[in-house]
């Protein structure tokens, strides 16, 4: 098929690397985008998802991780510190891995740093990491060796560009254009009218262009609202330098404020910032002043953006596929939008995308697509709405977070159940790419649903050995103090891998 990509931003280019390699020479493929277009570049943050692309473990992309680290400022992401919003002064990580002994009934590593008051994140790998600010990353025979188990932090301009990289190396064309018009007929999309005068053509259209939609916009796709439940709806993103001899943990901070939260993301020279809030409890004008008066010093926002969280109801309609922004946004407190787009192009790709050059569209799997990717965004809104659902009250946003408004029917199920047991796979229902269970415990813990009384419990009803969860404990924490040595000092490996070039 001629397949058209409209976006250069990270989902467009990746969508066509992934294409361009899974299915190789079957499609002739173009990625339209405008240089004249900006992209924000103030710090992203991905799941483990993206590291299955950049070291080539789910398929070879022809990436390399050490040039991805230095051409896009990435730095390791082991998980999330959560400040504040448990009550102001009061901070906990959550892990982006499970304990070793997740998948088990009971956890007894999980039940144990509970009972003996440890920081419950040291239960897994990358807590125990965080807690000793190691990257999972040290060279052995000079080559480049992790435990596989961490995300990336990365200017996401940057990102884009590495995959483009390899896409114009490997027969991916390249248009800089805007699009003027969509023309549309019975089966979908028929044309594209660019400002450059040509009038594109293709069997399938891919529609990357974030926010604007200009694909689906013209097709008059419907749009599922999770403003209910996720009520964010602004954010403004700025740059701040590192001060001097600071140490950076592997950890992207979020940080509730009044009315939201703020990220910040730590890349190779600086931290990515940005204030996510509900304009309906606090001005543009007064966040800015919040935030200022917090970091005690000047901001300077690079924009302002407004959004609706929310999705498409059919984010693959006749011949046209939405991806990323263009598909869906739950906000970005997991950095569940380029997880969600590998996810995406992953089904796609392997199950429905045929190398074959008929246009016509199996009514059957588009619907199956539909429902399987709308479902992930709804879990991901659940796990979300989640973290929201914490005893503030001293402002009004989180008077209104703490009133159950804004609460999703699963979450008040889980919220319930969590007062008989701790939560386990079958309870969350996950599935491939969802946040499974070991990941709604890192929040339920921190936010005092789950303590070390319902660690005894547990330990109790399913009649576990305490000497053989002692044991367990015990094991394990001589195995990784000693793995550990190995690897770098965060701070030293961000200034390793990027030439000593932190400053």
């Amino acid at each position: 098929m001629k397949i058209v990509i409209c976006g250069g931003g990270t989902a467009g280019w990746l969508a066509a690397l992934m294409i361009r390699k899974v299915q190789k020479d079957s499609h002739d493929i173009t990625v339209i985008d405008s240089s004249k277009i900006g992209i924000i570049g103030a710090g992203e943050g991905s799941t483990g998802y993206l590291l299955d692309i950049i070291q080539n473990n789910s398929w070879n992309y022809n990436c390399n991780e050490e040039d991805f680290f230095r051409e896009t400022g990435a730095t390791v992401k082991l998980g999330i510190e959560h400040r504040d919003w448990s009550g102001k002064g009061k901070t906990y990580f959550a892990p982006i891995d499970g304990t070793g002994t997740s998948n088990q009934i009971p956890d007894n590593r999980l039940c144990y740093a509970l009972l003996n008051d440890l920081p419950f994140h040291t239960s897994s790998e990358n807590g125990y990491y965080i807690e000793h600010n190691k990257a999972n990353y040290w060279y052995e025979n000079d080559k480049l060796s992790s435990t596989k188990s961490n995300a990336y932090h990365f200017d996401g301009h940057k990102v884009g560009q590495y995959f483009k990289k390899i896409c114009l190396a490997d027969k991916v064309k390249h248009i800089d254009a805007e699009i003027l018009d969509v023309r549309v007929d019975e089966t979908g999309i028929k044309s594209l009218l660019l400002s450059n005068e040509q009038e594109i053509f293709a069997d399938f259209f891919i529609d990357c262009t974030g926010f604007a939609r200009k694909l689906v916009s013209a097709l008059d796709v419907s749009w599922t609202s999770y403003s209910k439940n996720l009520t964010v709806n602004s954010a403004m993103p700025f740059l701040l330098d590192y001060e001097e001899n600071e140490k950076i943990k592997p950890v992207t901070v979020a940080w509730a404020q009044g009315s939201g939260w703020m990220w910040k993301i730590p890349v190779a020279n600086r931290w990515g910032c940005g204030y996510v809030y509900d304009d309906n409890f606090i001005s543009d004008d007064q966040a800015k002043d919040e935030i200022e008066k917090v970091l005690g010093k000047k901001i300077e926002p690079i924009k302002l953006l407004k959004f609706d969280t929310g999705r498409l109801d059919k984010p693959w309609y006749k011949n046209c596929l939405a991806l990323g922004l263009a598909a869906a946004f739950a906000e970005p407190l997991e950095a569940t939008s380029i997880h969600s787009t590998i996810l995406q192009l992953t089904t796609f790709i392997f199950d429905y995308l045929k190398d074959t050059k008929e246009q016509t569209v199996n009514i059957g799997c588009q619907n199956i697509y539909n429902k399987k990717t709308t479902h992930m965004y709804d879990s991901f809104k659940d796990f979300l709405n989640l973290h929201y659902q914490t005893k503030r009250n001293d402002t009004e946003f989180w008077k209104w977070m703490s009133s159950g408004e804004t609460k999703t029917e699963f979450v008040a199920d889980i919220l319930e159940l969590v007062k008989n047991k701790i939560p386990k796979g079958p309870d969350i229902g996950g599935f491939y790419g969802s946040a499974g269970s070991a990941l709604w415990n890192w929040i339920l813990i921190g936010l005092g649903y789950i303590n070390k009384e319902k660690a005894q419990e547990e330990l109790n009803f399913y009649g576990s050995d305490i000497n053989l969860t002692n044991l367990s404990w015990k094991l394990y924490h001589e195995t990784i103090s000693t793995e550990s040595k190995k690897m770098y000092d965060n701070t030293e490996f961000i200034k390793k891998i990027n030439g000593n070039h932190l400053s």
